[in-house]
């Protein structure tokens, strides 16, 4: 039997002001931007995030509005997003679009990377609406599971990127 699949509407950037749940979180990174931008698009960003086991880019490269990736996290729940905004170096949003438990009714994520004087800034925005029976649950499944998640996601990042500059690793994505 395969694996069953349950349809998120998609959402627009207006979603990340307007939905019901919402996180915004933003971290200095001592890397120049397209150190960043090269480790937020490539192959390993599931090795520094919490609840998250694979990160599957399903587009080819060069990627762009469009591109497509699969999420494995924790607890056998997949999720399938579709980038709308790719600014190649700078920017990316997706949608989600399926998962194999019916929990988002709506889910946008966001990505900014900015250059500062001592490197670059990562911001990161997520909105999601969740359904019934899960948006009861909105509370402690944010408390224990989505908000944490993004933490990880978010400060990790620059963890993962001292520890690859420490041991000689560079940041240029890799080919699937």
């Amino acid at each position: 039997m395969g694996t069953r699949w349950y349809a998120i509407d998609e959402a627009d950037e207006s979603f990340l002001d307007t939905a019901p749940l919402r996180h915004a979180r933003s971290v200095d990174i001592p890397f120049p931007a397209e150190q960043t931008w090269a480790a937020l698009t490539g192959d390993e960003v599931s090795s520094w995030t919490k609840g998250m086991n694979k990160l599957t880019w399903t587009s080819p490269r060069p990627f762009g509005v469009g591109t497509t990736r699969q999420i494995d996290m924790s607890g056998n729940f997949l999720l399938r997003e579709r980038f709308f905004r790719w600014e190649e170096g700078r920017r990316k949003t997706f949608t989600g679009v399926e998962a194999t438990r019916p929990i988002f009714k709506h889910l946008v994520e966001d990505y900014l990377v900015e250059p500062t004087p001592q490197g670059s800034r990562f911001s990161w925005r997520f909105a999601a609406q969740l359904r019934r029976p899960w948006n009861f649950l909105q509370g402690p499944l944010d408390r224990f599971f989505f908000a944490p998640t993004g933490r990880s996601h978010i400060d990790g990042l620059r963890d993962f990127m001292i520890s690859r500059a420490g041991a000689g690793g560079d940041f240029t994505a890799k080919g699937n």
